[in-house]
């Protein structure tokens, strides 16, 4: 019996994520694995975190608080802003999906770079709305003025992940003032910062600024924020997320944010994380180390790859799909460059880790030593 539904879902692509290592141990039977594959912090979480979780964990049969109240006011202290310009999701992309139902649904049209971040087209898609791909530079870097150059009539939201996943790479300062400062003023921007704090220290520019009203040179425009704790602070599996606005532009994506989506544990691991900067910058540093890791080696056996400015990097390989099965058998979990046919992205590890990746792509005769 056939199932009717709309015809723009038909074309939708389900989102595939990182292979869990439990499905890799059932697949091959391998006990030693490394997960390279979801950016996630390879560190953990904060110590005060595991501690805030288990005190709590005796109250899980209440709802949380529909309004994360406490991680709201420490937040709106943290960055800066007023409580009421911050929404709060089931990881930042429940906020893509709520930008997408809000602005998009009416068949407008999102614009965004090619190689972005795949889930701004399925969000699109599963709107109702349309979506355009505005073409890279042969180096993967992102022209803003070509952004510019192709908003139509129809575009109402312009996602920009800063910096992109999967190249790994970021906007400076300038030139997205300048975007920011010529970007129509019915048009809404969307800067998905989740990668921000490894960013931060590269010139790549804070976001916040823009809402925070900072440089008196540029005008007051419709962008959102989108940031997350899954990355650097290292709650990826309690999914929780922010994007902070205009308090009128939160106030409409409230419309639509479902009750109690975020966890009584996601925002207590959230409100404590959060006091745990000396964690958050200690993650950034062993980054650091890991990716000049990655470049020596990478370097050293003739690989091309994408400088990046977050906690993983995109590489060359003539046969990607072959090499990723090559690493998968033993026991290293990477990820496909999802849009670009020939690369792999690898997440930085702990040093441990990352020697383990290199010993496997050796083992896998991929080297040109």
């Amino acid at each position: 019996m056939e199932i009717k539904y709309p015809e723009y879902l038909k074309k939708v692509q389900t989102y595939q994520p990182g292979k869990p290592v439990s499905e890799l141990q059932r697949e091959l039977g391998l006990n030693e694995i490394v997960k390279l594959a979801s950016n996630e912090n390879p560190f953990g979480c904060s110590l005060s975190v595991k501690k805030a979780v288990e005190r709590y964990a005796t109250q899980i049969n209440r709802y949380p608080d529909g309004g994360a109240y406490y991680l709201r006011q420490a937040l709106s202290q943290f960055l800066e802003i007023a409580p009421d310009q911050i929404i709060f999701g089931n990881g930042s992309n429940e906020i893509i999906d709520m930008i997408g139902r809000v602005f998009l649904s009416d068949g407008s049209e999102a614009l965004f770079f090619e190689g972005s971040f795949v889930v701004y087209r399925l969000i699109a898609q599963i709107s109702g709305g349309r979506y355009r791909e505005i073409p890279l530079e042969c180096d993967f870097s992102r022209n803003l003025e070509k952004m510019l150059e192709s908003i139509s009539e129809r575009t109402k939201v312009i996602f920009i992940d800063n910096p992109c996943n999967p190249t790994g790479f970021a906007n400076k300062r300038e030139e997205m003032n300048e975007f920011i400062k010529n970007v129509p003023d019915n048009v809404i921007v969307v800067l998905d910062e989740a990668y921000f704090e490894y960013a931060k220290p590269h010139g790549v520019p804070d976001g916040i600024d823009y809402i925070r009203r900072i440089n008196p040179d540029i005008p007051e425009k419709n962008v959102i924020v989108l940031r997350t704790f899954s990355k650097a602070y290292g709650l990826a599996g309690l999914r929780i997320g922010y994007g902070v606005a205009r308090k009128e532009i939160i106030q409409i994506l409230e419309k639509v944010r479902q009750p109690f989506n975020t966890n009584a544990l996601a925002q207590i691991a959230a409100l404590e994380a959060l006091k745990d900067q000396q964690f958050v910058q200690f993650s950034v540093e062993e980054n650091e180390k890991g990716k000049q890791f990655f470049y020596e080696e990478f370097e050293r056996r003739n690989i091309r790859f994408v400088p990046t400015f977050a906690n993983f990097i995109m590489f060359h390989a003539h046969t990607a799909e072959e090499l990723y099965q090559k690493l998968l058998h033993q026991g290293v979990i990477v990820r496909p460059a999802f849009g670009f046919r020939d690369y792999l992205r690898v997440s930085i590890g702990t040093e441990e880790e990352n020697i383990r990746f290199f010993e496997a792509l050796d083992k896998a005769g991929y080297s040109c030593r």
